[in-house]
């Protein structure tokens, strides 16, 4: 028997394009909620 618990949002995949404050924090609760969340940067900016 496992004592994971499952995540609203186990399997989703979430790719972040954003760059100021509201976006990155709406990435983390989103892999709060179990999402695994991609983040897309400028290659200059990392």
């Amino acid at each position: 028997m496992s004592n994971e618990i499952k995540r609203p949002l186990d399997g989703v995949i979430v790719l972040e394009f954003s760059q100021f404050l509201a976006g990155p924090v709406a990435g983390l609760r989103l892999s709060d909620l179990g999402a695994r969340v991609i983040k897309i940067e400028k290659p200059e900016v990392g």
